[in-house]
């Protein structure tokens, strides 16, 4: 789901049009998800 979340906002983390505002999660908790899981966020900006 994070994944497909980065994929779609290009890798936007923050803001009204990032990753955590579609997951419906504070962008603090995602970044840490991110990190746990060792997601590569810049993957997504492309």
């Amino acid at each position: 789901m994070i994944e497909a979340a980065l994929k779609d906002t290009r890798g936007r983390v923050s803001g009204p049009t990032g990753a955590a505002a579609k997951l419906g999660i504070p962008r603090s908790t995602l970044e840490s998800k991110i990190r746990s899981l060792k997601i590569n966020k810049n993957l997504f900006k492309a």
